[in-house]
């Protein structure tokens, strides 16, 4: 896993596109209502995420992907109930 996100954060320089990417997608998902979107921006902010949870001032910054999950699961439940 230490690779796949040295490989990601640090030989691709993906760090800040992936929050902005992770943004533009929770946007998009609030707007068209879309549980795929805010999926989307939960699986993108996701290394982000664990790298920053890995210095002592943030642990908690492992939970923020887990934002957009529920979300994600609210907006489909709305969509099945609305159906």
């Amino acid at each position: 896993m230490e690779s796949l996100m040295g490989l990601l954060l640090g030989t691709l320089q993906l760090f800040y596109p992936l929050i902005v990417m992770s943004v533009i997608a929770i946007v998009l998902g609030l707007i068209l209502r879309s549980w795929l979107w805010t999926l989307a921006s939960a699986v993108l902010i996701y290394p982000d995420a664990w790298y920053i949870s890995g210095t002592p001032a943030f642990p908690w910054a492992a939970y923020v992907p887990l934002i957009p999950v529920f979300v994600a699961i609210w907006i489909f439940l709305m969509k099945k109930r609305t159906i």
